[in-house]
């Protein structure tokens, strides 16, 4: 597939809006804190776990859902919505370029991507 098709159809506003519906719904506003932070990544680490001990596909899903949900939340939160998909875009085209390989700080999986070299992470620093 190449890269100018690869990321048409992807519409982060439709997933956003329902975040933003939850938001104002339960009032979640104001300053983003260090203790919201704290607070999101304990949440996400918990739908990973689930993930992890999920006894069917239907438990899996569930997880991963909510764990989207917490990203995208935390996306809004952190005021990331106009930002997010580019930066999306370019992580994954730098991860394009990465190579099929064991990488040994994930225990080595075989399906995993590695660094080749000369291989430049992409520049994020004007959406933050």
């Amino acid at each position: 597939m190449c890269s100018s098709r690869l990321y048409q159809g992807i519409d982060m506003d439709h997933y956003m809006q329902h975040i933003r519906v939850m938001h104002e719904k339960f009032e979640i506003d104001g300053e983003f804190t260090p203790e919201e932070k704290d607070f999101r990544y304990e949440c996400m680490l918990e739908e990973v776990n689930e993930y992890m001990v999920a006894n069917d596909r239907e438990d899996e899903l569930d997880a991963l859902v909510d764990l989207a949900v917490f990203l995208f939340g935390t996306v809004d939160r952190m005021g990331f919505n106009d930002s997010f998909y580019r930066a999306y875009v370019r992580v994954s085209k730098a991860n394009l370029e990465k190579e099929l390989g064991p990488n040994n700080k994930r225990g080595g999986f075989k399906l995993d991507l590695r660094k080749p070299e000369g291989w430049t992470p992409p520049d994020l620093s004007d959406l933050v």
